[in-house]
């Protein structure tokens, strides 16, 4: 999923003061001090609260930069000596308002000139390869360019899944060097989880027998709705009793609503096309046997781990990091694009309906706890990020 940045902003000089104060919070507690500021900011996504939920044990201080122009204030801080590594994740915003290439390309230098400024100061910079390029891209060149400028001004780049390289080649190449290979997190502890699998199955009016499969999350056309609902239409009438829900936000992309339209009139599909409240999440997925990620074009998803901490068995396309997750006991792959592929994986899934899978699911997300995995990002990015110079600070830090 691409991350947006939420909340109202931040003032000039916050970002500043804040910093200043967490680096001498960890001085005082003994710490090699460094500052991350990540950018952008997803509020909605406990992602970025789990990757760094251990940083500040490190002697790392996370500190979000939620506008764009308030990485100016961080290089301000590298230049005073402070160290500093700037953590990108999503690139999604940088072209987003392009209406040509030309456009792209101008919105590209100005970010890239942004960031060379805050590396001439003496900052380091990291990067999070979220997506081979960003959902719904107009100009995918243009992105693969960005993303291979970051690449280069990089100490860091930090990767999900170990093929990523591999994938992401026809767009940008990763130097061994600079991988830091830290898997995504589970969601454990981040999502309500009470209710029980037949109070979730009654609100939502579903029947005891049901196979039900579940598709959480935005609803946007990389994510392959109209090619599940293809495949929906043509399982078997072998008497099985199947149901397919639809729960997530959708978006005003082109198609869209068009698909959310066939589902809420097909006989055996559920559609919920609104946010999803996160106190809410629990009673789709816990009402659940199988958790369905049709997507066309994929390399890591949030929506993967969350189903798998709720010990849901998944199905997953190949070709992308998504199946790295995947074995026989707890999940089916298709070919996206290959008719047929979807149809027997969704068919084959029928298997995975009991208690064996769901032990099998939530063995693959206990062994992606956050707590370890933000040690093991923590340690690391200050192993290839080594603190700068702090000489000539002056009195008020700066």
């Amino acid at each position: 999923m691409d991350g947006q940045p939420r909340g109202l902003g931040q003032a000039a000089g916050e970002v500043t003061l804040e910093a200043i104060r967490a680096l001498r919070a960890l001085e005082a507690q003994g710490s090699d001090p460094l500052l991350i500021g990540y950018h952008p900011v997803a509020r909605m996504n406990p992602y970025q609260s789990l990757l760094y939920q251990r940083t500040w044990q490190a002697g790392m201080a996370a500190l979000p930069i939620v506008r764009e122009e308030r990485i100016d204030e961080l290089a301000e801080l590298a230049r005073s000596g402070w160290p500093t590594v700037l953590h990108l994740h999503w690139l999604n915003q940088v072209l987003a308002h392009a209406r040509s290439a030309k456009d792209a390309q101008g919105l590209r230098r100005s970010f890239l000139a942004r960031i060379d400024r805050y590396l001439e100061a003496g900052g380091r910079l990291a990067w999070t390869v979220h997506n081979i390029v960003p959902h719904g891209a107009e100009f995918e060149a243009e992105e693969g360019a960005l993303s291979a400028e970051i690449v280069a001004r990089s100490s860091v780049v930090h990767v999900m899944a170990t093929g990523t390289p591999g994938i992401v080649a026809d767009w940008f190449s990763i130097p061994d060097e600079k991988i830091l290979l830290v898997p995504h997190p589970s969601y454990a502890g981040a999502y309500e989880d009470v209710v029980t699998r037949e109070q979730a199955r009654h609100e939502l009016g579903l029947w005891p027998d049901e196979i039900v499969h579940v598709v959480v999350g935005a609803i946007r056309p990389y994510k392959g709705l109209n090619e599940l609902l293809d495949a929906w239409d043509d399982l078997p009438l072998d008497g099985t009793p199947r149901r397919l829900v639809i729960a997530g936000g959708p978006s005003a992309e082109p198609g869209i609503a068009e698909a959310l339209e066939r589902a809420a009139i097909h006989p055996t599909v559920l559609v919920h096309p609104r946010k999803i409240p996160a106190g809410e999440m629990q009673v789709f997925l816990r009402a659940a046997d199988v958790a369905v990620m049709p997507y066309l074009r994929s390399l890591n998803s949030g929506a993967l781990m969350l189903a798998l901490t709720f010990g849901l068995p998944v199905v997953v396309p190949t070709g992308g990091g998504l199946a790295e997750l995947v074995d026989d006991r707890m999940g089916r792959v298709f070919e996206p694009g290959v008719p047929g592929s979807l149809v027997a994986a969704l068919q084959a899934s029928d298997e995975l309906a009991g208690p064996a899978a769901r032990s099998a699911a939530a063995d693959v997300a206990a062994a992606r706890a956050p707590g370890p995995l933000s040690d093991q990002f923590a340690a690391g990015l200050r192993s290839i990020v080594e603190p700068t110079s702090r000489n000539g600070r002056g009195s008020d830090g700066r």
